[in-house]
């Protein structure tokens, strides 16, 4: 007899249109939910068979495990959260969940609300390389995608440093010369290394030029003219590489607004979301293992977790990436296979 297939946090998401943030605060009673809202999930709950934890175990230090993301509306991380989630339920474990919408303050509030509500461990994508954690001496932290400067705490993630640069190299070596980058702020850990990436290949190459790279800050009222006038602005450049799948989505806008007069013919950009297949310009992306990102994450946390560990030497386990093809320049022979770029 097959084996049940065990109801997500996602599912629940999928079926009321509210977000996996706001289900997770309403089993885990970590926020007020309006009533009609409430009623909402629990009928789904109900419908779709989730067994809601009891109250007695309700923050229990050996269940509970917080989860700390950036951004929440961001694919990368609605993908890891799901793969947290499911990962963890395996182990035992329940998840609760939290979104710093990329602001420090709230992201330190974040780690201090899962502190005093007795989770066993922290899983936190810090928005800010130069966070202060060290109030987290005293409970197990592992850092996925992003880490602070300090070598405190655990990491998994991706070579971003290097994912880029062989990126950069490779459009360069099919005759691309003309590539601009468009980034966030180095306090985005992710974004930091990816700029360094980039610019070391485009200086082993003598085409680096610091008019060819856009920073923005993290703000979606400002990012849409940022983007809009930069491509305006730099009529020579004819590949772009966006370190955000959020830049990506605004350069793709821009494209098509400029229609026969676009001069952007190539756009490459992390992570290998799903709408990338629906859209009309062929996008070549760089594609996260987030399934081996969230089992690596739990694994460590539950060693850290059952050998009573908190701070450490800071283990960095990085693993390998690989490029999803779309365009002509990494498609030319129509080839199926993934390549791998470190």
């Amino acid at each position: 007899m097959a084996r049940k297939k065990k109801v997500r946090l996602q599912d629940i998401a999928e079926k009321t249109g509210f977000s996996i943030s706001t289900i997770s605060h309403f089993i885990n009673k970590t926020r007020n939910i309006d009533e009609t809202t409430q009623e909402i999930i629990m009928k789904a709950t109900q419908e779709l068979g989730y067994q809601i934890p009891s109250k007695r175990t309700h923050f229990s230090k050996s269940k509970c495990i917080g989860v700390v993301i950036s951004d929440i509306r961001v694919d990368f991380f609605d993908e890891l959260i799901r793969e947290l989630e499911g990962i963890a339920y395996d182990e035992g474990y329940q998840i609760i969940i939290m979104d710093s919408e990329e602001n420090p303050e709230k992201e330190i509030n974040c780690i201090k609300t899962l502190i005093k509500a007795d989770v066993v461990g922290i899983i936190v994508a810090p928005c800010d390389t130069k966070a202060d954690f060290s109030f987290c001496a005293n409970i197990p932290l592992v850092q996925v995608d992003r880490k602070i400067d300090s070598d405190l705490f655990d990491f998994v993630g991706i070579d971003n440093m290097m994912a880029t640069y062989n990126l950069t190299r490779k459009i360069i070596g099919k005759g691309k010369k003309n590539i601009g980058l468009i980034t966030f702020t180095d306090k985005n850990y992710c974004a930091r290394e990816r700029r360094k990436g980039y610019r070391l290949a485009m200086i082993e190459n003598n085409l680096y030029k610091d008019e060819n790279i856009l920073e923005i800050e993290y703000d979606g009222d400002t990012i849409h003219s940022n983007i809009s006038k930069f491509i305006s602005g730099n009529p020579d450049i004819d590949t772009l590489i966006c370190t955000s799948s959020n830049i990506c989505y605004e350069v793709l806008g821009k494209i098509n607004r400029l229609g026969d007069k676009n001069h952007i013919k190539y756009v490459s950009t992390f992570d290998n979301n799903k709408w990338l297949d629906h859209v009309a310009f062929p996008v070549d992306a760089i594609t996260q293992p987030i399934t081996n990102i969230a089992m690596t994450a739990i694994e460590l946390l539950k060693n850290k977790i059952t050998q009573g560990h908190t701070m450490n030497t800071s283990r960095r386990i990085i693993l390998n990436c690989s490029i999803e093809g779309r365009s002509s320049l990494f498609r030319e022979d129509d080839s199926d296979e993934i390549q791998f770029l470190n």
